[in-house]
């Protein structure tokens, strides 16, 4: 029999401050090159729909080993709950089945906050206390979690398509912090004076620009992970500092990194700073003043978290195959 860890005892068992420390784990395997990882590849169904499929080989420490991450993602407004289906199988886990299956939609939605929340910890200044979320899904929602994990937020400011979404996502906040929540009906509303900016939307033409920009701030983009989706205009990355999971992943899937790249706004070669090359205790250089993170997502997370989740599992209950 298979072990299969679900999406509501993934939440149980990964935190968001357990998290911090796996994205960190996952990166620096990623940056020192520890992990056999090709690029996703991406089969597309109608227009508001993909499947993504994500192999990798961890070669040392104590997350070494195989795993294959398949997920669908199904986007728009008629959707209701995750987006993302799939599992991700990981292989020749000690005390487990052979392969053990782990809720890819549940790993998705905290491993991607909590990579945020990593970037957020190294490159937001220590006082970093408005926040700004441009979307109203469980990406959303995981972000407004992990963001107080990290900075001490004081103000939470949100935009959405309409006004139903943004009315339900501010009224969940409401009962997850104790400070002001507004919500906005443009883009430039929400953002300004914000110190970190998230978003996580499916947009398929930018919704933030450099006009947009509060002068000093730090911008998690993780939303358009895929080629026909764009959250960010490319012209946010001139006079900014990009820092990226893995540069070669975000050259091939970023639309608003490779329109900045074509436009000369970003070098075509080392795009960015990857998160895994950065020491643990940066503190932020504010060399420029706006410093963003544009995540794709890369199996080496995914396996990461599920192979703790695997092993949470089963320190706390018994199971024989």
């Amino acid at each position: 029999m298979m072990l299969h860890v679900d999406g509501d005892s993934v939440r149980e068992l990964l935190d968001f401050k357990l998290g911090l420390r796996l994205s960190e784990e996952a990166f620096r395997l990623h940056s020192s090159n520890q992990v056999e990882q090709p690029l996703r590849t991406i089969v597309r169904g109608s227009d508001n729909e993909l499947m993504g499929v994500m192999p990798a080989y961890i070669k040392s420490g104590r997350y070494q080993g195989f795993g294959l991450k398949s997920v669908v993602v199904r986007l728009g407004a008629e959707i209701r709950g995750p987006s993302h289906m799939g599992s991700v199988l990981i292989y020749d886990e000690t005390g487990a089945s052979p392969v053990a299956a782990v809720d890819a939609g549940a790993i998705t939605e905290i491993r991607t906050a909590a990579a945020s929340a990593y970037a957020t910890s190294l490159l937001a200044v220590p006082n970093a206390s408005r926040l700004a979320i441009l979307g109203t899904g469980w990406q959303a929602r995981s972000h407004l979690l992990a963001m107080q994990a990290v900075r001490p937020i004081k103000q939470l400011s949100i935009w959405g398509r309409t006004e139903a979404a943004r009315q339900e996502f501010a009224l969940w906040s409401k009962r997850y912090c104790d400070f002001p929540v507004t919500t906005h009906a443009t883009v430039a509303e929400a953002v300004h004076d914000s110190d970190i900016i998230c978003t996580t939307t499916a947009a398929r033409s930018p919704i933030l620009t450099r006009t947009d920009l509060p002068a000093h701030c730090h911008v998690n983009a993780i939303g358009s992970s895929a080629l026909g989706f764009q959250e960010l205009h490319e012209d946010v990355y001139e006079h900014s500092a990009l820092f990226t999971d893995c540069n070669r992943s975000v050259l091939t899937s970023a639309e608003c990194v490779i329109k900045a790249v074509q436009k000369g706004l970003l070098p075509a070669q080392e795009v960015g700073t990857e998160i895994g090359t950065l020491p643990a205790n940066r503190a932020r250089v504010d060399e420029r003043s706006v410093s963003i993170f544009k995540s794709v997502g890369l199996a080496v997370q995914d396996l990461v978290f599920s192979r703790e989740a695997i092993r949470r599992q089963l320190s706390t209950c018994f199971w024989h195959p």
